[in-house]
């Protein structure tokens, strides 16, 4: 039978080094620790001086120990390495949308900035319009070459991006949604709760004595958008109240007006919301998916003179358009500073082992604005938000 090679000895130096390092194991020579002099560990290494010096100058250079002058040898204090997590979002500075969308992104960031502190975590920040499929894509393979510890993403990439996440998840770094989440894509998330929002707006505006109430909507696809309308379409059924949704596709006209001031009244969206205002059975409400619809909105009840006592208006999102002043208007505005600050303690969970899938669902802040606009508001304010 063959017989194997016999492992080769280590060196005197080789050996003494080996013999310091288990030493460095025990807690009396922690971080910053003075080892004992030259003289002792002869004595405890049974070697000679000239090669417990070689052994001590090998570990110095490689900045396991270091020394100081006419004081001794001392255990080098290791910088404690910091993990990396990746923030992807859309629409932080976009400048379609900049009135609107420095109520989103900021909060969320600063929270994540704040909350990774703790963490003993950086915060890489990847940003990109608010329709940019390729750049998002690109930023999450970057941020998977990069070998982050987490990442924090606002999803916008529908089925084009959904292969980057599998790749996320293949690499085994922690992914959490914020905002949104994509049905039949096991992942953690932090979002509002967007379904709850709008049902307890609805049921808020009808306390107020309204019965038409209409919901302005995009053609956008995307979980919150979903959840929203389920939350309008349960509200009126449960109230017994005609369902009334608009659904527009807007986006082009919403930016020109953004971006402007000015909306294009030959546009096929702002035709079809002028006939449906118009034959609107006053009291009314109408209540849009976010400001930018609420916006549009606006502009075409004014264009109509539409009486201001008569008309209630109401959207997801805070920052609702500056000249709203002279109407009443339900606001639900989200909690994106706690969205933010969530989505880095999963993250840091993930990272110290925990593997329990967390679906966090925040609730939305009610807010009515005006009521004393409205001619039918004669209950209180109070009275009217759904705690």
């Amino acid at each position: 039978m063959a017989m194997g090679k016999p492992k080769a000895k280590l060196g005197k130096r080789d050996e003494a080094v080996r013999q310091i390092l288990e030493m460095l194991q025990c807690e009396q020579y922690g971080p910053g620790a003075r080892i004992p002099p030259e003289s002792e560990l002869v004595k405890q290494l049974g070697c000679c001086r000239s090669t417990v010096r070689e052994a001590i100058s090998l570990l110095v250079s490689d900045n396991r120990l270091y020394r100081i002058r006419g004081s001794g040898t001392y255990v080098t204090e290791l910088k404690r390495s910091r993990h990396t997590i990746a923030a992807i979002l859309p629409d932080l500075f976009n400048e379609s949308y900049n009135r609107y969308t420095m109520d989103i992104g900021p909060p969320i960031i600063t929270a994540m900035v704040n909350e990774a502190r703790k963490h003993s975590a950086n915060i890489i920040l990847y940003s990109y319009g608010c329709d940019e499929s390729k750049l998002e894509r690109d930023n999450i393979e970057d941020a998977v070459e990069r070998g982050v510890d987490g990442i924090v993403i606002l999803y916008i990439g529908a089925q084009y991006n959904l292969d980057c996440l599998e790749h996320v998840k293949a690499a085994g770094i922690p992914l959490v949604f914020v905002d949104r989440y994509i049905e039949h894509f096991d992942s953690d998330y932090v979002v509002t709760d967007n379904y709850g929002g709008v049902f307890d707006a609805v049921n808020a505006i009808n306390k107020v004595g309204v019965e038409n109430i209409y919901y302005v909507t995009t053609s956008e696809s995307v979980s919150s958008a979903g959840d929203r309308m389920m939350g309008y379409t349960a509200a009126v059924n449960a109230l017994g109240l005609p369902c009334n949704i608009i659904i527009s596709h807007m986006d082009q006209i919403v930016s020109r007006l953004v971006r402007t001031g000015e909306i294009d009244r030959e546009s096929s969206e702002y035709i079809s919301l002028k006939k449906t205002i118009e034959g609107m059975k006053l009291p009314a409400a109408l209540f849009s998916i976010n400001p930018m619809s609420n916006a549009f909105v606006y502009e075409v009840l004014k264009d109509l003179q539409m009486p201001n006592d008569q008309v209630i208006l109401g959207h997801f999102d805070s920052n609702p358009p500056d000249k709203i002043v002279d109407r009443c208007y339900f606001e639900v505005d989200q909690p994106f500073t706690e969205i933010g600050a969530r989505a880095v303690q999963i993250i840091a969970s993930k990272i110290a082992g925990n593997t329990e899938r967390q679906k966090i669902v925040l609730k939305p802040k009610l807010t009515i604005h005006n009521l004393s606009c409205f001619a039918g508001a004669n209950v209180r304010e109070e009275t009217i938000v759904v705690k």
